[in-house]
């Protein structure tokens, strides 16, 4: 069983999505390393759908609004906190003057630790999640490049599928035509062709498991610092 078999049903590929968006970075480009190891149709996909903090605060004002005015305003200001004002400035621009005034006060009074910004940054990125899902932010018309089709699952298992079944090249042909037969009894200590697909085998086995290993390690470690997390804001 694959690292990714478990996300190709139905609604996996969101599913995956939304446990790289709120991994660390380092964790979610190793992550990425692996899902590229195994299939890079979905890593390419994966990669250029993953929403950032940095690419909602490029969104308009419009739909900015419809964000900042949802969230809770100790999450926003927490997000926001350190960054430079002229940015804070820009961002906020799209709220009433009282809403902003509310949000520039909770900022001037907090100090929230890296950790805690960061939380709030995953929390908000979460939330905003959950807009796409209830159709408040339609990312075909705000962000077309992140928009996930409904069957994308299916797109992207057909595309992988027609790569892997691409007919080989002229040059493999004449490659495979120079191969010298496999005899038996003619033994000079190469091994076989059998041999050596048996040994490819278990290589490919090898590697799949161990991704299979990381994902699970990693995905026991984002949810050991969820909870530490929720923990620690209890």
């Amino acid at each position: 069983m694959g690292m990714l078999d478990r996300y190709k049903k139905k609604g996996g590929f969101y599913q995956l999505l939304q446990l790289l968006e709120t991994s660390p970075t380092a964790k979610r480009e190793q992550f990425l390393t692996l899902i590229a190891g195994e299939n890079p149709v979905w890593e390419e996909a994966l990669r250029k759908r993953i929403l950032t903090i940095a690419r909602v605060y490029s969104w308009d004002g419009q739909y900015l609004v419809e964000i900042f005015s949802r969230v809770q305003p100790m999450t926003l200001a927490y997000a926001l906190h350190g960054n430079p004002q002229e940015q804070i400035d820009s961002l906020l621009s799209c709220l009433p003057p009282i809403s902003k005034r509310k949000i520039t006060d909770l900022m001037a009074e907090a100090a929230p630790t890296p950790a805690e910004k960061g939380t709030s940054i995953s929390k908000m990125l979460t939330e905003v999640r959950g807009f796409v899902g209830q159709g408040i932010i339609r990312l075909e018309k705000v962000d077309p490049e992140l928009h996930v089709p409904e069957n994308i699952e299916e797109i992207l298992n057909t595309t992988a599928f027609s790569m892997s079944t691409t007919p080989l090249t002229a040059d493999s042909d004449v490659a495979k035509k120079d191969m010298k037969p496999n005899i038996v009894g003619d033994n000079d200590g190469t091994p076989s062709t059998a041999q050596s697909q048996e040994a490819d085998f278990l290589r490919r086995k090898v590697n799949q498991l161990s991704s299979e290993v990381n994902a699970l390690k990693h995905e026991n470690t984002v949810l050991k610092d969820k909870l530490a997390q929720i923990k620690k804001i209890a």
